[in-house]
Protein backbone atom coordinates (compact mmCIF):
# COMPACT_ATOMS: atom_id res chain seq x y z
CA UNK A 1 0.00 0.00 0.00
CA UNK A 2 2.49 2.32 0.84
CA UNK A 3 4.24 1.79 -2.45
CA UNK A 4 1.24 2.28 -4.56
CA UNK A 5 1.20 6.00 -2.82
CA UNK A 6 4.52 7.06 -3.62
CA UNK A 7 3.82 5.77 -7.18
CA UNK A 8 0.86 8.26 -7.23
CA UNK A 9 2.65 11.03 -5.68
CA UNK A 10 5.06 10.39 -7.75
CA UNK A 11 2.59 10.68 -10.63
CA UNK A 12 0.62 13.59 -9.34
CA UNK A 13 4.26 15.53 -8.82
CA UNK A 14 5.07 14.71 -12.45
CA UNK A 15 1.85 15.38 -13.93
CA UNK A 16 1.78 18.98 -11.95
CA UNK A 17 5.20 19.78 -13.81
CA UNK A 18 3.91 18.90 -17.37
CA UNK A 19 1.90 22.15 -17.83
CA UNK A 20 3.11 25.00 -19.41
CA UNK A 21 1.40 28.11 -18.82
CA UNK A 22 1.04 30.76 -21.72
CA UNK A 23 -0.69 34.58 -19.60
CA UNK A 24 -1.54 36.44 -22.53
CA UNK A 25 -1.56 40.55 -22.34
CA UNK A 26 -5.64 40.56 -21.49
CA UNK A 27 -5.57 38.65 -18.23
CA UNK A 28 -6.35 34.98 -19.99
CA UNK A 29 -4.40 32.21 -18.94
CA UNK A 30 -3.72 29.36 -21.53
CA UNK A 31 -2.35 25.86 -19.83
CA UNK A 32 -1.09 23.44 -21.98
CA UNK A 33 2.49 22.00 -23.40
CA UNK A 34 4.31 24.32 -25.35
CA UNK A 35 5.51 22.78 -28.82
CA UNK A 36 7.91 24.70 -30.66
CA UNK A 37 8.95 28.80 -29.38
CA UNK A 38 10.75 31.27 -31.94
CA UNK A 39 11.40 34.84 -31.85
CA UNK A 40 7.66 35.84 -33.19
CA UNK A 41 5.33 32.78 -32.19
CA UNK A 42 4.72 30.65 -29.76
CA UNK A 43 2.61 26.81 -30.86
CA UNK A 44 1.37 25.17 -28.38
CA UNK A 45 -1.38 22.58 -27.48
CA UNK A 46 -4.04 22.61 -24.68
CA UNK A 47 -2.91 20.34 -21.77
CA UNK A 48 -6.67 19.39 -22.05
CA UNK A 49 -6.32 17.89 -25.68
CA UNK A 50 -2.83 16.55 -25.55
CA UNK A 51 -3.55 14.58 -29.22
CA UNK A 52 -5.41 18.16 -30.55
CA UNK A 53 -4.77 20.25 -33.15
CA UNK A 54 -1.18 22.08 -32.77
CA UNK A 55 -2.28 26.35 -31.95
CA UNK A 56 -0.15 29.54 -32.97
CA UNK A 57 0.06 32.65 -30.88
CA UNK A 58 1.76 35.73 -32.19
CA UNK A 59 4.62 36.60 -29.40
CA UNK A 60 2.74 39.96 -28.95
CA UNK A 61 0.09 38.75 -27.49
CA UNK A 62 1.90 37.26 -25.11
CA UNK A 63 3.05 38.86 -21.36
CA UNK A 64 4.69 36.21 -19.49
CA UNK A 65 5.70 32.27 -20.44
CA UNK A 66 6.61 29.87 -17.94
CA UNK A 67 7.61 26.86 -19.14
CA UNK A 68 7.62 24.15 -16.60
CA UNK A 69 6.38 20.54 -18.78
CA UNK A 70 9.59 19.65 -18.97
CA UNK A 71 11.80 20.83 -16.46
CA UNK A 72 11.79 20.51 -12.55
CA UNK A 73 11.79 23.79 -10.12
CA UNK A 74 15.39 24.57 -9.96
CA UNK A 75 15.16 25.41 -14.07
CA UNK A 76 12.27 27.24 -13.56
CA UNK A 77 14.26 30.64 -13.30
CA UNK A 78 15.86 30.50 -16.30
CA UNK A 79 13.09 28.93 -18.77
CA UNK A 80 10.40 32.07 -17.48
CA UNK A 81 9.70 34.69 -19.94
CA UNK A 82 8.23 37.86 -19.04
CA UNK A 83 7.81 40.43 -21.78
CA UNK A 84 9.21 43.69 -19.66
CA UNK A 85 6.82 46.34 -22.01
CA UNK A 86 3.83 45.24 -21.02
CA UNK A 87 5.04 44.76 -17.22
CA UNK A 88 1.50 45.84 -14.94
CA UNK A 89 3.09 48.70 -14.21
CA UNK A 90 4.70 49.35 -17.40
CA UNK A 91 0.89 49.50 -18.74
CA UNK A 92 -0.38 51.81 -15.84
CA UNK A 93 2.46 54.21 -17.09
CA UNK A 94 1.92 53.77 -20.57
CA UNK A 95 -2.24 54.49 -19.81
CA UNK A 96 -1.34 57.80 -17.44
CA UNK A 97 0.71 58.87 -20.02
CA UNK A 98 -1.82 57.96 -23.04
CA UNK A 99 -4.22 60.33 -21.46
CA UNK A 100 -1.50 63.34 -20.81
CA UNK A 101 -0.71 63.24 -24.13
CA UNK A 102 -4.30 63.28 -25.78
CA UNK A 103 -4.86 65.89 -23.02
CA UNK A 104 -2.06 67.82 -24.34
CA UNK A 105 -1.63 67.62 -27.60
CA UNK A 106 -5.49 65.70 -29.65
CA UNK A 107 -7.03 69.14 -31.16
CA UNK A 108 -10.05 67.96 -32.43
CA UNK A 109 -9.88 70.53 -35.20
CA UNK A 110 -12.91 71.95 -36.20
CA UNK A 111 -15.87 69.74 -34.06
CA UNK A 112 -16.36 73.03 -31.72
CA UNK A 113 -17.30 75.76 -34.79
CA UNK A 114 -18.94 73.46 -37.27
CA UNK A 115 -21.18 72.15 -34.32
CA UNK A 116 -22.06 75.64 -32.70
CA UNK A 117 -22.56 76.76 -36.76
CA UNK A 118 -24.92 73.98 -37.48
CA UNK A 119 -26.45 75.07 -33.69
CA UNK A 120 -27.51 78.68 -34.59
CA UNK A 121 -28.68 77.84 -38.06
CA UNK A 122 -31.22 74.91 -36.57
CA UNK A 123 -30.96 73.46 -32.96
CA UNK A 124 -31.38 70.41 -34.26
CA UNK A 125 -29.37 70.46 -36.88
CA UNK A 126 -26.39 71.10 -34.42
CA UNK A 127 -27.94 68.23 -31.96
CA UNK A 128 -27.19 65.79 -35.04
CA UNK A 129 -23.91 67.39 -36.25
CA UNK A 130 -22.32 67.13 -32.97
CA UNK A 131 -23.48 63.70 -32.11
CA UNK A 132 -22.24 62.84 -36.31
CA UNK A 133 -18.76 64.27 -35.09
CA UNK A 134 -18.68 62.46 -32.17
CA UNK A 135 -18.91 59.09 -33.47
CA UNK A 136 -16.41 59.33 -36.10
CA UNK A 137 -13.06 57.81 -34.28
CA UNK A 138 -10.57 60.90 -33.94
CA UNK A 139 -7.57 60.82 -36.15
CA UNK A 140 -4.59 60.83 -33.71
CA UNK A 141 -1.90 60.78 -36.77
CA UNK A 142 -3.02 64.66 -37.31
CA UNK A 143 -1.82 66.74 -34.30
CA UNK A 144 1.89 66.98 -33.12
CA UNK A 145 2.39 64.29 -30.40
CA UNK A 146 6.04 64.12 -29.15
CA UNK A 147 5.28 60.37 -27.85
CA UNK A 148 3.78 59.33 -31.03
CA UNK A 149 6.20 56.40 -31.49
CA UNK A 150 4.15 54.99 -28.38
CA UNK A 151 1.24 54.49 -30.76
CA UNK A 152 2.73 51.23 -31.84
CA UNK A 153 2.03 50.11 -28.08
CA UNK A 154 -1.63 48.73 -27.97
CA UNK A 155 -2.33 49.93 -24.48
CA UNK A 156 -1.17 53.39 -24.85
CA UNK A 157 -3.34 53.74 -28.51
CA UNK A 158 -6.11 52.47 -27.04
CA UNK A 159 -5.95 55.06 -24.15
CA UNK A 160 -5.05 57.72 -26.32
CA UNK A 161 -7.89 56.98 -28.85
CA UNK A 162 -10.58 56.56 -25.68
CA UNK A 163 -9.07 60.12 -24.35
CA UNK A 164 -8.91 61.90 -27.47
CA UNK A 165 -12.92 60.66 -28.22
CA UNK A 166 -14.08 62.03 -25.02
CA UNK A 167 -12.18 65.34 -25.76
CA UNK A 168 -13.91 65.09 -28.97
CA UNK A 169 -17.48 64.63 -27.41
CA UNK A 170 -16.72 67.35 -25.01
CA UNK A 171 -15.88 69.87 -28.16
CA UNK A 172 -19.05 69.08 -29.78
CA UNK A 173 -20.98 69.32 -26.70
CA UNK A 174 -19.44 72.66 -25.86
CA UNK A 175 -20.09 74.00 -29.82
CA UNK A 176 -23.84 72.95 -29.24
CA UNK A 177 -23.89 74.82 -26.14
CA UNK A 178 -22.60 77.85 -27.15
CA UNK A 179 -25.01 77.72 -30.64
CA UNK A 180 -27.87 77.13 -27.79
CA UNK A 181 -26.85 80.14 -25.65
CA UNK A 182 -26.61 82.33 -29.38
CA UNK A 183 -29.72 81.26 -30.46
CA UNK A 184 -31.49 81.46 -26.73
CA UNK A 185 -29.74 85.38 -27.12
CA UNK A 186 -31.10 86.24 -30.46
CA UNK A 187 -34.21 85.47 -29.95
CA UNK A 188 -35.05 87.18 -26.46
CA UNK A 189 -33.58 90.19 -28.81
CA UNK A 190 -36.27 89.45 -31.23
CA UNK A 191 -38.87 88.81 -28.41
CA UNK A 192 -37.85 92.51 -26.67
CA UNK A 193 -37.60 94.30 -30.03
CA UNK A 194 -41.27 93.16 -31.16
CA UNK A 195 -42.55 93.72 -27.67
CA UNK A 196 -41.03 97.13 -27.41
CA UNK A 197 -42.06 97.95 -31.05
Amino acid sequence: MRNLLLILLSLASSAGWAQDIIVKKNGEQVIGRIVNLSTDSIHYRYFSDMEGPMLAMSRQEVAQLKLTATEGPEALAEKTFIDERTSVAEQAELRLQAKLDANAYYKARGVFWTTLGSTILHPAAGLVTGAVMSAVPPNVNSDYNPNSYLLKEPVYRETYMRQAKKRKIGKAAAGFGAGAAVVSVVYMALVISIIGG
